[in-house]
This record gives structure tokens, sequence and C-alpha cells, in this order.
């Protein structure tokens, strides 16, 4: 069905071209209609003109754990990016703009060895919303490989307790050289397999990896999918498909919907909900996950957008895009409303959330972040960033509330290293979340005075005594800063 929508796309594309001429492309890109269009490639083309008809969606590769190891090598190193029809100098994972998924197991070991061949930045791994030990060759942020270096990962992936299946990723977190390490391209999806046990409906759904990144060509940010502009998201009328949705960008605060199509949320940054939750729309901050079910709606062509919003009080809002298009054709799957029937399903097995409700609070923090004028340095309770300093010590089984209390006027966000958090209140207004989150961003500050996220923080799992920390992950400002060190002790 994907060959009849661009066989009709192209048709419409080339009526547009005769009609519009080249003014109608973003500068520099297109040369003629005959270089636009070789077989089912695309090329030449603008990011206006290729999204007009993408390709479609391809699945990121994937490397999968066998008798309980995922052993790999993830190399770093420079290279050309082709994304759409421009191309720019990336920093990429195994010479690919998208980096393989790594899928594991719960109680499965992670033997990774980093090769660092970037040749003038440090760089490491962090395992992005996994609880595991933040010491030694682990999750340990602290570790800076060289250029030329190497290092040995050695991540034990906890078989019960606090880490659950789902949805996580990994990106470089050597201080200071963060933003453009991801924005070169350095991110990957990383898989806890398992929540199709959490809920059985899941199970017999085609999975759909869509995996978020961001550039900026031409004065505008360019969302990408999967390294591709605009794909074609294929369905059938009443197919009921698993999204697997992640922003492994560095720095961009993005709103999506698809012309008012319903998503079903079934868990947030790999954190079952209790039952699916409909939506229509999205904000997602850098770092943020969601799992979805999404039903094919009738046979049709549906464009995904962003939603312009205001970020930085400064600057106007991004333009519209659009990131996908979803291309519903075929038999029906099923012939009656299927809504009721996803809503309905309830979750099997306990939920980390529950004991994070119940749990006392033992001690209460506020964190201001903040910047200086020139948007030079970000800053945490008016400091920067320094590795040889503790900012917050906690008792391991402690739970505690933090509110974050953002006086900039553009969004931050706040995400803490192996723990999750419960959401509890957004600018004052309680919140009654139905799962956990371990990114989440905070409103700007506006004339009426700061925005503020309050958050309930378990610390609670033996496995994360040590060191880690907690950022804004819009990385750029992480990079200039707004970082601070929190350690665990028994």
């Amino acid at each position: 069905m994907y060959k009849d929508l661009l066989n009709h796309r192209r048709r419409n594309f080339l009526a547009r071209v005769a009609r519009m001429g080249n003014a109608a492309l973003l500068p520099g890109a297109l040369r003629s209609a005959a270089e636009v269009i070789a077989g089912t490639a695309i090329w030449n083309t603008s990011v206006r003109a290729q999204a007009a008809f993408g390709d479609a969606l391809s699945d990121p590769p994937q490397i999968r754990s066998r008798n309980g190891t995922l052993e790999t090598t993830l190399t770093a190193a420079t290279g050309t990016v082709q994304l759409g029809s421009f191309s720019f100098p990336g920093r990429l994972y195994n010479g690919e703009y998208i980096a393989p998924v790594l899928r594991a197991r719960l109680g499965d070991t992670l033997k990774i060895r980093f090769d660092n061949r970037l040749p003038d930045q440090p760089s490491n791994l962090h395992f992005h919303g996994m609880s595991v030990s933040p010491r030694g060759h682990s999750d340990n942020v602290f570790v800076h490989v060289p250029p030329g270096g190497n290092f040995d990962y050695l991540v034990n992936i906890p078989a019960r307790d606090r880490q659950g299946p789902g949805m996580f990723w990994y990106h470089p977190h050597a201080h200071g050289v963060v933003a453009p390490q991801i924005l070169g391209g350095m991110s990957g999806g990383l898989i806890v397999d398992g929540m199709d046990e959490r809920l059985p409906i899941l199970h017999d759904m085609p999975e759909r990896l869509l995996l978020i990144k961001h550039i900026k060509h031409a004065g505008r940010e360019v969302v990408s999918i999967n390294g591709q502009i605009n794909p074609v998201i294929s369905i059938r009328p009443g197919e009921l498909q698993y999204w697997r949705v992640a922003h492994i960008g560095a720095t961009l605060f993005v709103k999506f919907a698809a012309d008012d199509l319903p998503f079903y949320v079934v868990a947030t940054d790999g954190h079952v909900l209790s039952a699916p939750r409909r939506t229509t729309g999205f904000f997602m901050g850098p770092g943020q996950r969601y799992d979805l079910i999404f039903v094919g709606p009738e046979a049709g062509e549906y464009a995904m957008r962003t939603i312009p919003f205001q970020n930085e009080a400064w600057l106007p809002p991004e333009p519209a895009q659009q990131i996908a298009t979803i291309l519903s054709s075929g038999p029906a799957a099923h012939s009656a409303p299927i809504e009721n029937r996803v809503l309905s399903q309830r979750v099997h097995g306990p939920r980390w959330i529950d004991d994070v409700r119940r749990a006392p609070i033992a001690r209460r923090r506020t964190l201001d972040y903040s910047r200086t004028a020139d948007r030079k340095m970000f800053m945490i309770d008016g400091r920067t960033m320094d590795e040889n300093r503790v900012d917050q010590t906690v008792r391991l089984g402690d739970t505690e509330e933090w509110t974050i209390v953002n006086t900039d006027q553009q969004y931050h966000s706040f995400h803490i290293h192996q723990t999750a958090f419960l959401v509890t209140e957004v600018n004052g207004v309680a919140q009654s979340r139905d799962s956990l989150h371990d990114t989440y961003s905070i409103p700007p500050a506006t004339d009426l005075g700061p925005g503020s996220l309050k958050v309930v923080i378990p610390f609670t799992d033996p496995v994360i005594v040590g060191r880690f920390v907690y950022h804004c992950h819009s990385v750029n400002h992480e990079d200039k800063g707004m970082m601070g060190i929190v350690e665990v002790v028994a």
C-alpha cells in the first residue's frame, strides 16, 4: 500500500513543481523534478520537498542479549550525516546516525566496550532511566574516556525490585561536551523487554520504535524520526500497534499531535500505568519517553505535526512542521470500535508508584534554577556543576520531596539518575499521576512568577548507593553548569 501512496505523491509533487517552480523549495536543494525521484528513493530534495512524500518508516538496528548477556562494542567517531536533503558533520556511534537499539531482559548483564575515537573530546556512556549502580564500571558518569581511549562497561540489570521492563536510552555524559555529541547523533534506544507481561494486550501487536532527534538547519529545528524526514507509518483501519516514542535528542522541547487522532498511553519513561490513558497530543522535553497503543483510523492519510508554542520568551515559537505521515489503508482489522477494549485493560502485578505514594516524606528540599543574563552560565542554587562537590546527601531508604523553582523565562527540565520520581505539582497545581517519570519539563517563569515542579523521589533501592547527578536535560544548559551531585549513603 506504500507503493500506491508514493505514486500518488509523485504525481502531486510534480504537479506542484510545475506550478510553483523552485521558488517553493528551500535554497540550493532542487535543480529539476527529474532529480527528485529515482525508483523509490528521494534524492537532492529540500526538507520541505521531502516532507511532501517521505520514505516508509525504517526500523532501527537492534542488538539483543543472548543467554543473559548483551555484549557489543560502541565506537564514537566523527562522520558525515545525510538527513533528508542536507548533510552535516556528525558524531556517531558505529558510524550511524541512528545507533543500534540495545535490547535486554531483567537480570541480564550489559558488557559494552566503549571506544572513543573522537579527535578532540572526552566521552562516556550513561544508561538513562535505569535503576542500576552508579559506581565502578556501571552507570558511572564520572568516568571520562579521553580521545583514543576505551572503557569496558559492565552493567547488571536487576532481576527484580525497582528496575522494571520499559523504554530507556543511552547517550554520552561527559560534562561540558554533551550537547554537541548528542546533536551530532550520539544517542540510541535501550529496551528492557517484558512490558507485554505487565499488559498482555501488547503481546501480539506490531512494535514501532519512533526515535526522535533534531538538528538546526537553515535557521530552524528539523525534527527527524529514526533518522528520517517525515516518514510514512503504515497501518490498517482498526489495527492496534505498539508505539514506543523516545525523545533522544539534545535540547528541543516539542509538542506534537496527529490530526486529533487518539493515542493510548501505557507507560511514561519506562513506567507502566495502571490502565491505558487516552490523549490526542504530547509535550516532550529531551529524554522523555512514551509507550502507547495506536489504533488505525479510517482509511486515509493523516499528518503528525509539531505544534508551535512559546519556549524562550525572547524568541518566536518554532514554526510547525510535519514530522510523520500516518497512512491507514487495506482491509479493516476490526469491524467494531475498540477504544473501550483498550481502555478496559489493567496492568498485571505490583507497581513501584504505589510504594512511593505510601512512603512518608523524610525531608523536603528546594532547588532554584537560574542563569546569567548573557546565558553563558546556568545554575542550580546559584552554583554551577563541580564534580568534586556533593550538593545533596541522602540516606538510603528515605523518600524525599523536592521542589524545583525555575526563575528563567524558558523551559528547563528535571532529570535525576538511578531512580524515578512521582510528579505531585506543576506551577502549584496538584497532579494526579498514574505512573513515574525520570525526566519532566518545568514551565518557564512569567510576569506572574517563577515556574515550579514538585516531585517525590524514592532513594530506597540499595543498588543506587553512591554518587550520581541531577540536572536540566536540555543538555546545553547542563554543559553550562545546570547540574548537581547527590550522594546516597547507606
